[in-house]
């Protein structure tokens, strides 16, 4: 897997990702993040899951408040995974002092791997972001190969129901969601050799966070961060996801299993 196959791999928007949104991405989901829920659902995601001192991957760590967190209050040993170089270098050079020996940040390889020797991870984590991976088999075959024998996965991500069948959208915001149903994800983590996957609905608690997102577009605090443009598509793309739980046909999913 090439490194443009890699980029090509993950559909999301570049004209958004970019360093000098950063303000805007910490207004929408607070310090140092890109996804919704803030460390209320950071917490929740490792909920039972013994992390301490674990090595952890972190895919698509963004900006590197998520390492951070799990790094300060677990004491986990984290690997921030991007595929945006400036996040990588952003998150390396905001990181913590009292921490710094504690995480680490990275970018795919020039073939498009992981740069990590095979059994090197605890526990690969991903919240947010494996949504934006169009082809998951190729991309978990390589997270198979990183984890230790007695390592586990802990995932945030979306599915759709089975009568839909595995789906491609496009926001409003121009990101393309690739969607598995419950089933076609199963097959996925068992061919690429993950064993006793289970998959939490935790569609409530995101209904919830999209809404106190939805909140914070719209409130006066919030139009310093991005152009009436920017912003009138941001409400959009957050209504329709409030939209599409609340009609049950976008579901979040917390997925865990271990490798075989």
């Amino acid at each position: 897997m090439n490194t443009l196959k890699n980029k090509e791999n993950f559909q999301m928007n570049s004209e958004i990702y970019r360093l000098e949104n950063v303000p805007l991405f910490e207004a929408m989901y607070g310090p140092g993040l890109i996804s919704l829920g803030g460390y209320e659902a950071v917490d929740q995601m490792f909920k039972g899951i013994d992390i301490s001192q674990k090595k952890l991957l972190d895919v698509g760590s963004g900006m590197g408040g998520m390492a951070y967190y799990l790094a300060r209050k677990f004491h986990a040993i984290v690997t921030g995974l991007e595929i945006h170089s400036w996040m990588a270098q952003y998150a390396t050079n905001h990181t913590p002092e009292a921490i710094k020996d504690d995480v680490n940040f990275i970018i795919y390889n020039e073939e498009g791997l992981i740069p990590a020797q095979p059994q090197t991870f605890d526990i690969i984590c991903s919240k947010g972001v494996l949504t934006h991976v169009a082809d998951k088999r190729e991309l978990f075959r390589d997270l198979h190969r990183v984890l230790k024998s007695s390592g586990r996965i802990c995932l945030i991500d979306w599915i759709v129901p089975e009568e839909k069948g595995p789906q491609n959208d496009v926001r409003p915001s121009d990101e393309i969601s690739c969607k598995e149903t419950l089933s076609s994800y199963q097959k996925i983590l068992a061919d690429c050799g993950f064993i006793n996957t289970t998959f939490e609905n935790e569609s409530e608690s995101y209904l919830r966070y999209a809404k106190i997102l939805g909140a914070i577009l719209e409130s006066e605090d919030f139009k310093s961060f991005a152009s009436d443009t920017l912003r009138e598509i941001l409400v959009t793309s957050n209504l329709k996801l409030i939209k599409d739980i609340e009609s049950g046909e976008q579901i979040s999913v917390r997925i865990l299993g271990s490798r075989a």
